[in-house]
């Protein structure tokens, strides 16, 4: 562990190096600027308190009654792919770069809650492939929420709509109501304003409009590449106005990130026993290391096998429930990565093989997909010569999308079916984990009293 006189050495590099990104933050920031919705005039900030944009703004008719005027709030990613047209895809698809969109209406015309409920929940039911329950669920929640400021959604009265992978997050008049958590919903949601038939045709013009003029594509390239560098900061909501939030940005921004770095400075390389291979403390998208282990075949020693995932995993380990956590793909866990580095030469048929083998017996969808995961592992052992020889990493990335498999630092592809994320896992991870020793391992570094203080040190951060 790292002590105490280099950890404050680092953490002043670090401050500073924080603050001249957040400096160009605010800057680039800075040109955003609010939008009035042009057949309502209803005006919509630049940016919502998670440190989502605004998109674009339009309104919802019914006939020719306005309804409520909608803007639509993404990340930085989304701004960026609206130009080259992939906006929906790009607006529903949730990963690292962009977590959440969100949707804030204002209404118009004054509706009763049943009424606009049931006309939310009609517009998300086609495009959703889940059970009738789950559209009935989120219906409930607006229902409820307007009851609360007295059973009509009256003019000015303003919902809002958190789409994520987790489902939909509802909110009326700033008060959340709950979350409806199934999978997909989140991204039918999006579809309802961006898909082919989006229910506010202006919505989708105005965020064109906006975004496909060279400044702004300018600007929301920019945004991508500082939101690359700088980690997202989630400030709590607790009051203040858009000006305020902005003000206070890169202070807030600044105090988490140095605690983090003061934490992250006390992880070291773990170097794996049998094989003498040593694995990063940290991968780039910030999954720590949980421990590493070796696979053998009789008396052979085939990879070195290192897990990375998140902390709220690192803080599972000593309660014994790391696979569970390590399997279940949320908001505090988004990725669990297997890096695999070769000690003995196998072609790619055969390593291919014995990993598809591994994941069947765990993995409950058709075995086609198996055969896909197979088959991007043989793509990429031939693109470098048709042997994993000593020295060959493989890495594997489990997430609710399915596996994205890489060979040597290049991405194959992702076998995208669900559960296939949570059955790799369990290949490392379940009371049959082919390396015992990199199961021993998590447990080991992580259970003593001061390990389980850093895991739950980083977890806090992270919520």
């Amino acid at each position: 562990f790292t002590s105490k006189g280099q950890i404050e050495e680092d953490i002043g590099k670090n401050e500073e190096q924080l603050k001249q990104k957040n400096a160009a933050f605010r800057a680039v920031e800075s040109k955003m600027q609010p939008q009035k919705e042009a057949a309502t005039g209803i005006t919509f900030a630049p940016k919502l308190d998670e440190g989502l944009y605004l998109v674009g703004a339009g309104v919802r008719k019914k006939s020719i009654i306005k309804v409520y005027a909608v803007a639509m709030y993404s990340s930085a990613a989304v701004l960026d792919a609206v130009s080259s047209g992939s906006m929906g895809h790009a607006a529903r698809t949730f990963g690292s770069l962009s977590l959440m969109t969100s949707f804030v209406l204002e209404m118009v015309y004054s509706v009763g809650a049943e009424k606009i409920a049931s006309a939310i929940a009609e517009s998300v039911k086609p495009r959703y492939s889940g059970s009738p329950s789950d559209i009935a669920e989120l219906e409930s929640l607006i229902i409820e929420g307007v009851k609360k400021i007295g059973g009509q959604a009256i003019q000015g009265t303003v919902f809002r709509f958190d789409c994520s992978k987790d489902g939909v997050r509802v909110s009326v008049d700033g008060s959340v109501q709950g979350i409806v958590a199934f999978d997909g919903l989140g991204s039918a949601f999006v579809d309802v304003f961006t898909d082919a038939n989006a229910v506010s045709p202006t919505l989708v013009d105005s965020c064109v409009r906006i975004w496909s003029n060279e400044e702004s594509k300018m600007l929301a390239r920019s945004l991508m590449d500082l939101a690359r560098s700088v980690p997202a900061l989630e400030i709590e909501n607790g009051g203040g106005n858009e000006h305020e939030i902005l003000e206070d940005s890169s202070a807030e921004r600044t105090k988490p990130e140095a605690k983090r770095t003061k934490l992250e400075a006390k992880l070291k390389p773990l170097q794996e026993y049998a094989t003498g291979i040593s694995f990063a403390p940290k991968l780039d998208e910030g999954l720590y290391l949980v421990g590493a282990g070796v696979r053998k075949k009789s008396i052979i020693k085939v990879y070195a096998v290192a897990m990375y995932s998140s902390a709220a995993v690192l803080d599972a380990v000593s309660s014994g429930s790391m696979g569970h956590a390590a399997r279940t793909f949320g908001s505090l866990s988004l990725m669990t990565s297997f890096v695999l580095e070769m000690v003995y030469s196998v072609g790619a048929e055969k390593i291919a093989s014995a990993i598809a083998e591994s994941v069947k017996p765990r993995y409950s969808g058709s075995p086609s997909d198996i055969a896909e995961l197979e088959s991007l592992i043989i793509e990429g052992v031939k693109k470098i010569g048709g042997q994993a020889i000593q020295g060959t990493v493989f890495r594997f990335d489990c997430s609710k999308d399915g596996v994205r498999v890489s060979v040597d630092g290049s991405v194959q592809g992702i076998v995208a079916f669900d559960g296939l994320g949570s059955a790799f896992v369990d290949v490392f991870t379940d009371a049959n984990a082919v390396s015992p020793t990199l199961v021993d391992s998590c447990v080991r570094i992580w259970s003593n009293e001061e390990s389980k203080m850093l895991a739950r040190s980083l977890l806090e951060l992270s919520t």
